[in-house]
């Protein structure tokens, strides 16, 4: 199938194809028209060729009859036919005979006594057998009219006329023989090839004479000696590949002997004529098929113009140019389609520019976004590569502020992140300083031309901002903020490197609750290292190179030691005490804190068997990752270690993140209730910091839920933390559950819990962590300070917590807690 580039070309080449087809579709019959009217035509001069050829006859006979009836007529001829004058008579003969340029001249004695011919006869026709032959035909040819005879093998044409006187006394004959004279005659009458064809006793068919070339004519020998017996008017014959038309006279017939005369008449000279007319046809229509394909190609290339015209404006839509309105000309379709077009360009235009906004600003707080703070980046290293100046980037993050958007609206949420904005662009050193919205509660800030002392300045200006609390909806709340600090060159030569590593500073503000950090290398983890410590993590546990550690944990209003939660410490042959947070990541990640809670389990019932023996009837919890709660097997594992140490399962607490029962809700919750059917207490841990809600906790059977320490360390200082627990407080008894804080720093905050009603309570005010052999020696402190009772029967207890990454620098014995 033809492709066409253009819609004129199609347009053009369809109505030409038409064209042609309606021309060939006539030339095509014209052609068979023309050829079947020369054969008309041919057949026609056949006809007319033979009435001519009869009529030339005929008037051969008249006039061979005249001639000779004058002879026969003459006074001195038939005197001496009466006398018998043979000299006379011959004398007669031979003059007639040159007169009238016969062949042969007899006179023929009523009697047949007499028989005189001239000199001439006399040598054509020899000997006596011919002689006597000739005569036999002149008997036979009394009739006075024109005779074909074959005589001696020759054909000629005989007239003879009575002498009378008054009587017939005698015949004069005159014959002429059948020549290339004759031919000749009847040729130039008829404008037709005559070929005479005879056969003899002695001979088949053989030729006479005939106009036509001699190869030719013995074609047509052959020809009539096929078609003769057919007895048909006309014969349509092929010779030499070209047709001809015959017309077969008999002129003279016995059994044994035949004279024909052929007319022949070739059908090539009227298509000849014919032909011409039929290529002056064709070269009027090819030059009708020019210029209707230049008329053709002028209208289409009119017509398809504006539609030409509609796809650049089209292409130029789709390379993004919006502003040139498209010009409608017409009222036709193709105006209605300008139009359309149109309406569709103002359409896409403002699409065009809304993605771009979308693109390349944020629309909750009409600030750049990510897309376009690391162009913008790019393009300020551009022009600080040049001039070796340095620029500055911080990432700021808003601590708490999933919770708040849960507990205060999404809509309290979104105007909270619109003033953050706000402080920070009214903050810049300068105008060509940008700031941009990362993510929901993170933003970043490019100084153009800021070095390290001035990035912290900015950075304790906005600080010291978000000292004061921030009027929100009429309400004030109290914003802590997080900032990550890079700079270029030092930190990175390209904005993606150098945004990374100023959120790696801002991850390490969150670990150690500073308001900002400098990036610096040792802040990255060697990888090699990374690689090398999972098959350490493995060796360790095998090695028993781990230690438990348990920070205690009180009755809030009593101030009653109940137990402690318990944390889990590396310490490394060659490099000594790993921290956590170096280990538990990658330890989530490659499976290996499955062994480590299994390690964990199984210290938990030794831990708790020791203490059995000790008479101290306590309980531990163990914290649960995601991939426990995935494990099926798990409770089974859990019921074998309580049987072969001899504790029952009020021995075990297990506690659970939000993080782990939302990544696999349905899986979770079947291995939740087959522990809950154990008899074991279950409790949520660092609630608040995940996405579940009370509803969906309420359907599982928990009886504790731990609030996340980010929400209890500062709530004497912010009226907003105080606002969330107190709410999380209320909630959670009303579900009938146990409340426990954590992140207890001072006695404030465990005054205020106290009086908000939280029933548990853990912090680095009650106790850091520290070795299990310890543990009996801050009960004996905290008993001496608070002057209770320690409770160590069956309520008595402390959790086990794996996933606790948290150090205690302070604390010769343990990392950091953050609690």
């Amino acid at each position: 199938m033809i492709q066409f580039k253009h819609i004129r070309s199609r347009i053009a080449f369809t109505f030409l194809t038409v064209v042609i087809a309606i021309q060939l579709a006539g030339l095509v019959p014209l052609k068979y028209a023309l050829v079947k009217h020369a054969n008309r035509l041919a057949e026609e001069q056949m006809e007319v060729g033979e009435r001519v050829f009869v009529n030339l006859l005929q008037h051969n006979t008249q006039s061979l009859k005249q001639a000779t009836q004058v002879l026969a007529a003459d006074y001195a001829f038939r005197e001496a036919v009466a006398t018998n004058d043979a000299e006379t008579i011959a004398s007669a003969l031979e003059s007639y005979q040159g007169r009238i340029h016969a062949q042969v001249a007899y006179f023929v004695s009523q009697d047949e006594a007499m028989v005189i011919g001239t000199q001439e006869s006399e040598s054509a026709i020899s000997g006596s057998a011919a002689h006597q032959e000739f005569v036999q035909a002149i008997i036979e040819n009394q009739t006075g009219t024109l005779k074909f005879e074959l005589v001696d093998g020759k054909p000629y044409q005989l007239i003879a006329v009575p002498v009378k006187a008054p009587e017939v006394i005698g015949w004069v004959v005159m014959g002429f023989a059948v020549d290339n004279r004759l031919a000749a005659q009847i040729k130039q009458l008829t404008h037709l090839d005559v070929t005479f064809v005879q056969k003899t006793h002695q001979h088949d068919w053989a030729l006479v004479t005939g106009t036509a070339n001699h190869e030719l004519s013995n074609l047509l020998v052959k020809t009539v000696s096929d078609v003769y017996a057919q007895k048909l008017s006309l014969h349509k014959v092929d010779l030499d590949g070209i047709t001809y038309h015959l017309k077969i006279r008999s002129l003279h017939e016995t059994k044994d002997e035949a004279l024909l005369v052929v007319l022949q008449g070739s059908v090539e000279p009227y298509l000849q004529d014919l032909n011409t007319l039929f290529k002056v046809m064709i070269f009027l229509t090819l030059l009708g098929v020019v210029i209707f394909a230049a008329l053709i190609w002028y209208v289409s290339r009119k017509t398809t113009e504006p539609i030409a015209t509609l796809v650049k404006n089209a292409d130029d839509i789709a390379m993004g140019n919006y502003d040139k309105p498209i010009q409608v000309t017409s009222t036709d379709e193709i105006g209605l389609l300008a139009t359309a077009l149109n309406s569709m360009r103002e359409a896409v235009l403002q699409r065009s520019l809304r993605i771009q906004r979308l693109a390349f600003n944020d629309e909750l707080t009409g600030l750049s976004n990510r897309l376009a703070f690391t162009q913008g980046v790019h393009q300020a290293m551009l022009v600080h590569a040049q001039t070796n100046a340095k620029l500055s980037i911080l990432v700021i993050n808003i601590h708490r502020f999933k919770p708040i958007n849960q507990t205060l609206g999404r809509d309290f949420g979104d105007d909270l992140l619109r003033h953050v904005g706000q402080v920070l662009k009214q903050h810049v050193l300068s105008e060509q300083d940008m700031v941009a919205r990362l993510d929901a509660d993170e933003f970043a800030v490019l100084l153009q031309h800021a070095d390290q002392a001035q990035a912290t300045r900015f950075a304790d200006a906005i600080q010291q901002v978000f000292e004061q609390p921030v009027q929100v909806q009429g309400q004030a709340i109290d914003v802590q903020a997080g900032m990550g600090i890079a700079l270029y060159p030092e930190h990175g030569m390209d904005e993606e490197s150098l945004l990374n590593h100023a959120e790696t500073a801002l991850q390490e503000s969150r670990l150690k609750k500073t308001p900002w950090i400098v990036y610096n290398t040792s802040l990255e983890i060697d990888q090699s290292e990374t690689l090398t410590l999972i098959s350490d993590l493995k060796e360790a546990i095998q090695q028993n190179q781990l230690l438990l550690y348990i920070q205690p944990k009180v009755d809030v209003s009593t101030r009653r030691a109940l137990g402690g939660e318990a944390l889990i410490r590396w310490v490394h042959p060659q490099k000594g005490m790993i921290f956590p947070d170096q280990f538990i990541p990658f330890a989530e990640q490659t499976g290996i804190i499955s062994d480590l809670t299994q390690w964990m389990l199984r210290r938990a019932c030794e831990a708790l068997a020791d203490f059995k023996k000790q008479g101290l009837h306590i309980s531990l919890a163990v914290n649960l990752s995601t991939r426990d709660l995935n494990n099926m097997e798990l409770p089974q594992q859990i019921a074998d270690l309580l049987a072969a140490h001899g504790l029952t399962t009020k021995s075990l607490k297990l506690e659970i993140t939000e993080g782990s029962l939302m990544q696999d809700p349905e899986r979770a919750e079947i291995v939740v209730r087959k522990l809950a059917a154990m008899g074991l207490h279950l409790a949520i841990d660092d609630f608040g910091t995940g996405y579940s809600s009370l509803a969906y906790l309420r359907q599982l059977p928990v009886q504790e839920l731990k609030i996340d320490r980010s929400f209890v360390m500062f709530m004497d200082k912010n009226a907003g933390d105080a606002s969330i627990v107190k709410s999380t407080i209320d909630l959670a008894h009303n579900l009938g559950l146990i409340v426990v804080a954590e992140g207890i720093e001072n006695e404030l905050v465990l005054n205020q819990l106290a009086k908000l009603g939280c029933n548990e309570g853990q912090g680095y005010f009650i106790g850091k962590p520290m070795p299990e052999k310890d543990f009996s020696i801050w009960l004996e402190r905290w008993q001496g300070q608070n002057d209770i009772d320690i409770d160590i029967g069956d309520d008595f207890n402390y959790a086990v917590n794996p996933l606790d990454i948290e150090p205690a620098p302070q604390d010769p014995y343990t990392l950091d807690n953050l609690n």
